[in-house]
């Protein structure tokens, strides 16, 4: 018989690839097998973290406009996720938690950047007056990632509150003008008011009577406008023109750990056993018929 005639068929069917498959079934649930075994041991021996997250509005500061009364931002949003980012703002945080594990992670990094606080700005609030971030504080157990969250909310809060401290000073020297303006009016108003209720009237288009009016309507325009000033001025001063830096809602703290992630690693274990099994199946099939066409042919 010719070698050539006794050569297999280089060209494989879909059936002979099932069927080398089946035959070799054992590999592939074998790689299988291994593959949740390893991603098994990696969620055993990976520690789990939680995670907290919270929605922050920078601290505003009011301002009065022509219109209307609004606050703005103490700090654009995008330098105070910088500022949140910076190892002094982290060591801060870490002192008042007493947490020595944070801040030997921040003295080792040397830049202070650390897996602890994750900040970015929302997409799609950008384009608002205040833009919102996302704060992302992680920890051993959910209430400590909770707590990591809320003293990062109120150190931001502090650092706000002495930014905003000149502005705010400012529209509170405002409002105590603005008091004793009205005072003076109010007082020369009544005076005005009692000048008229004395004085005799002859002819209002020319005597003294007709100043003393005309002096009291001003006057009295005055003090509306002085009152309308103080309730600006007030307003700016308070909620939600001015308040300092906050969480919109109260933050979330799941009681599942956000890693190890088991269902993605037991997922990814699982594909790369199978894959790692075709593989084994292939190769062995190729040996074989390496190893057959070197015995037809010697």
């Amino acid at each position: 018989m010719n070698q050539e005639e006794m050569l297999p068929d280089e060209e494989i069917s879909l059936f002979d690839v099932w069927e080398k498959l089946c035959d070799g079934w054992r590999g592939v649930a074998g790689g299988v097998a291994l593959g949740v075994a390893a991603a098994g041991t990696v969620i055993v021996l990976t520690p789990a973290r939680f995670e907290a997250v919270a929605v922050v509005q920078v601290g505003q500061v009011g301002q009065v406009g022509q219109d209307n009364v609004s606050g703005r931002p103490v700090e654009p949003p995008a330098e105070a996720v910088e500022r949140m980012k910076s190892p002094t703002f982290q060591r801060r945080v870490a002192q008042a938690l007493g947490d020595q594990q944070w801040l030997d992670d921040i003295t080792r990094a040397g830049t202070g950047v650390t897996k602890v606080l994750s900040l970015q700005m929302i997409k799609g609030t950008a384009e608002q007056q205040v833009p919102l971030i996302e704060l992302r504080a992680s920890g051993e157990s959910s209430l400590a990632a909770l707590r990591k969250a809320e003293v990062t909310v109120s150190e931001l809060a502090k650092v706000h509150a002495e930014l905003a401290q000149p502005a705010v000073a400012r529209l509170r020297a405002d409002v105590a003008i603005a008091r004793e303006r009205l005072t003076s009016a109010e007082r020369d108003l009544l005076k005005l008011t009692k000048l008229i209720a004395a004085t005799g009237v002859r002819d209002e288009r020319f005597t003294q009577i007709a100043l003393i009016t005309s002096l009291r309507i001003q006057k009295e325009a005055e003090t509306y406008g002085q009152r309308q000033t103080i309730m600006a001025l007030e307003t700016a001063l308070e909620p939600p023109a001015t308040q300092p830096a906050h969480a919109i809602e109260a933050i979330f703290a799941p009681e599942a750990p956000a890693s190890p992630n088991k269902g993605f690693l037991i997922s990814l274990g699982c594909a790369g056993g199978l894959l790692a099994g075709l593989l084994w199946v292939v190769v062995r099939d190729s040996w074989r018929r390496t190893r057959d066409a070197r015995q037809l042919s010697m």
